[in-house]
């Protein structure tokens, strides 16, 4: 057989009649079909990114309470068989790849199943994979709780000479109602609003947030993404105190108007404090008095604490609530006196007032050189009637004693003298009258 001729016959037969060449090509794709159909009746295909819906609606995890959580597994691929005239032209928006929920009473984490149908419910196919097969599920409780804010305010600062406690931040609200899986609820040590200005203040201020940070036992932050917060408008109110270093002092009473102060040797166990005002008052001073020392209670072993109290609003940056006064001897000398002349001053005029007590015996303390030098006739010994009401005929009263000629000696104690009062007789009055 000659194929070239033939071939050369076929191809003029052709190119004379086109008609000739669509009939041919109809006659194969139908051919095609129905040899596909007959032959070939079922047909694989692959279909990718298929969204997975969980819908829980009427399942043991809603009656149990449950929520879905969180799911890594969000769109799946498919393989399905079917005829090729009804899966041909399927795609992804044809499909519905669903979470099967059963049996889900707890919450945690569930693995779960994953089915494949058509939307349509007269597209047949059989399912052969489904990549990935399975979804893990976290189930929860969802739940709502109230915590108490503290505030994080990590670049702001006070200006020199200035001092704020991060204790006395206020936040406004104080409480946040927090929403979220109650197992994360429970991990929740601390919450806190953070103010992410970065400022030096010398004066109060307020400032706005809306961030909010959670923190669990460990001081870890945790993660938000499922939690909703009540709120996110606070208000952040930052005191700010000046500070300032002053000296500690005291005040001496009781003291004779001629006595040294400055020459006890009283040493304090702290000398200096450090405060913080809310407002300008420390200005204004250099020193802060702790208290007042009665100059006879200062004896040889003399070693008292006083407490340092401050106003309410004042801070003591130091942390020093008290301080122990001491009388250092060096240079001192201390001595017994016995004093039998004692004056009497202002008695009044119609009582006879005298001295019961003579021979009043107490200690002085000074330096070595004064001590070994007085005698009784450099004391003097009153009491002073002036502040008192003379209602009995015997009655105790305080006496003064000072050293006219030393102004670095001091009396130990608080000495009494008895006091004989007689009232002035009418008889006595007249008899002066005339």
């Amino acid at each position: 057989m000659n194929f070239k001729g033939l071939k050369n016959k076929l191809y003029q037969s052709f190119t004379a009649n086109p008609a000739l060449i669509i009939y041919s090509v109809i006659i194969a794709v139908i051919l095609w079909f129905v040899i596909s159909i007959t032959i070939y009746p079922t047909t694989p295909k692959t279909i990718s990114n298929i969204p997975v819906e969980i819908d829980i609606t009427g399942t043991s995890a809603e009656e149990n309470g449950l929520s879905v959580i969180s799911y890594e597994t969000k769109k799946v691929n498919v393989t399905i068989k079917g005829n090729r005239s009804s899966i041909g032209s399927l795609s992804a928006d044809d499909l519905t790849a669903q979470a099967v929920v059963e049996n889900v009473t707890s919450a945690g984490e569930k693995n779960l199943k994953i089915n494949v149908t058509a939307k349509k419910s007269d597209v047949k196919f059989e399912v052969t994979n489904v990549s990935p097969a399975t979804m893990t599920v976290m189930f929860d409780r969802i739940d709502t709780r109230e915590f108490e804010l503290s505030v994080e305010a990590p670049n702001v600062k006070a200006s020199d000479g200035m001092y704020m406690d991060s204790n006395e931040f206020k936040c406004t609200p104080s409480v946040i109602e927090i929403s979220g899986p109650s197992t994360q609820l429970d991990s929740i040590e601390k919450a806190a609003v953070v103010v992410s200005n970065e400022q030096e203040l010398d004066t109060a201020y307020t400032f706005h947030s809306s961030e909010v940070v959670l923190y669990d036992k460990n001081d870890s932050k945790i993660d938000t993404k499922n939690i909703s917060f009540g709120t996110d408008d606070f208000t952040i109110d930052i005191p700010v105190y000046m500070q300032k270093k002053l000296d500690l002092s005291y005040d001496i009473r009781y003291a004779p108007s001629n006595f040294d102060v400055d020459s006890l040797g009283l040493e304090l166990s702290v000398d200096s404090i450090n405060l913080a005002s809310p407002n300008t008052d420390l200005q204004k001073i250099d020193s802060w008095n702790f208290g007042s020392i009665p100059l006879y209670d200062i004896g040889w072993d003399f070693n008292k604490s006083f407490p340092i109290e401050i106003p309410e609003n004042y801070k003591d940056l130091s942390n020093v609530s008290s301080v122990t006064v001491k009388l250092n001897t060096d240079g001192l000398a201390k001595k017994t006196v016995t004093v039998n002349d004692i004056s009497i001053l202002n008695a009044p005029s119609d009582y006879n007032c005298t001295v019961n007590s003579y021979g009043l015996v107490f200690d002085i303390i000074g330096p070595e050189d004064d001590i070994a030098d007085i005698t009784e006739k450099d004391i003097l010994v009153s009491v002073d009637l002036l502040k008192y009401t003379i209602q009995s005929n015997n009655f105790t009263a305080d006496a003064t004693i000072s050293f006219p000629n030393y102004d670095k000696v001091w009396a130990v104690g608080l000495q009494k003298v008895s006091i004989e009062a007689e009232p002035v007789s009418s008889d006595s009055s007249s008899s002066s009258d005339e």
